[in-house]
């Protein structure tokens, strides 16, 4: 696993209204001891001039707050939305990824099988409800003697609002197509993501440094990939053999990715101006490796928080250890983890059972299986 780097945080100007007040009163206690006759002069509390320098602090305050936020939007790691935008020109004026649309593979039937192929145009929508519709991407040939074909399907509102439909749930037809019989989505739509975030897009840009060369370093095929779309959550580049490259890709949310999305990484990553002639690129799913979660939490009587509100806290921390877990390739199974989460949730103590501490290597991904996940609440205990 490759280790985060972390940077030291930066502070252009001094904020704190205490410090600016007491240099203030001491500036001006010394500018008026310069008078002759007031060489001892104090500025005592209450007194107007000590009023006035407390109202003065609070703008300079304000002001260098101002100054401080203008100065760190104009360093990459702190700015956000529009101003890290215009900061891209640093970093191979790189582009914030689009809300990308989800997908999935749609069947389209005819009534009966026809002497000649039937064509399904490109733009064929399908709807769920009405507002999340979809779109055929290209044309569909039915050919002849054959009652049914498969074409990919978008989601006509970009985002993560197609996500998650299973099989059979999109199939009201909109524009109804020669010999109609039915159509139906046969995989779960994926791959749906909203556009890139700040976090995101300044990692990437970070990464787009390695793209300058070809010579193959595994960071290049990394940016790349992440590139196609603003679904990639994380990718895995490894050289198993002189020449050869293995890139795994994990979507938002722990998904698998679509074989659209792999190939669209694949054509990016075997461009002429990212892969050296040597190399040979292969795109595909990390391996997944299954863990279960079997635990008991016990929550401490006269607690500040009620019981109820404890297991509730508790069962949501469970939750988050479970995101962090699955979000990332390469991520050792680790149950101090989840026990730091449910400690910090307000639990007196809890027994781990499983999972049990593996070490993940960087092109799988661990998976939870629910089926299987046992959270019990042991009771209340006495201090």
């Amino acid at each position: 696993m490759s280790s985060e780097r972390t940077y030291p945080d930066i502070k252009f100007l001094e904020t704190d209204t205490e410090i600016i007040e007491s240099n203030m009163i001491a500036l001006y206690e010394y500018l008026v001891q310069q008078t002759p006759g007031r060489e001892h002069y104090k500025c005592y509390p209450g007194s107007p001039e000590r009023v006035f320098i407390a109202w003065m602090a609070e703008i300079v305050v304000q002001q260098r707050i101002l100054i401080e936020d203008t100065a760190k939007k104009n360093v990459p790691r702190y700015a956000e939305g529009e101003y890290l935008d215009s900061l891209a020109e640093l970093f191979k004026d790189i582009e914030r990824l689009p809300a990308t649309p989800a997908v999935a593979t749609f069947r389209c039937y005819i009534s009966e099988a026809q002497p000649q192929s039937v064509i399904v145009p490109q733009g064929t929508r399908i709807t769920f409800d009405g507002n999340i519709t979809f779109e055929t991407t290209e044309e569909l040939e039915i050919k002849a003697g054959q009652t049914y074909g498969d074409v990919t399907g978008q989601c006509q509102t970009p985002g993560t609002v197609g996500n998650n439909l299973a099989p059979g749930q999109v199939k009201e037809i909109v524009d109804v197509y020669d010999y109609y019989l039915k159509v139906e989505n046969t995989t779960t739509t994926t791959g749906g993501a909203e556009e890139e975030n700040d976090a995101d897009y300044y990692e990437r840009m970070r990464e787009s440094m390695e793209s300058f060369s070809t010579a193959g370093p595994v960071n290049s095929y990394i940016y790349h990939a992440k590139s196609v779309s603003a679904a990639v959550a994380d990718v895995a580049a490894t050289s198993p053999e002189p020449g050869e490259v293995d890139v795994r890709v994990l979507l938002q949310d722990s998904t698998q990715p679509t074989e659209t999305v792999l190939k669209q990484i694949e054509e990016a990553l075997n461009a002429d101006d990212v892969r050296p002639l040597t190399d040979v690129v292969t795109v595909s799913a990390p391996e997944a490796v299954e863990f279960e979660i079997d635990l008991t939490f016990y929550t401490q009587r006269n607690s500040q928080a009620s019981s109820s509100v404890i297991e509730e806290d508790a069962r949501a921390a469970v939750e988050n250890y479970i995101s962090w877990q699955t979000s990332k390739m390469g991520r050792d199974i680790n149950p101090s983890y989840l026990i730091q989460q449910l400690m910090g949730a307000g639990v007196k103590r809890v027994e781990v059972r499983k999972p049990v501490f593996t070490t993940i290597e960087e092109t799988k991904v661990a998976t939870l299986k629910r089926s299987t996940m046992n959270v019990l609440n042991g009771g209340v205990e006495d201090a």
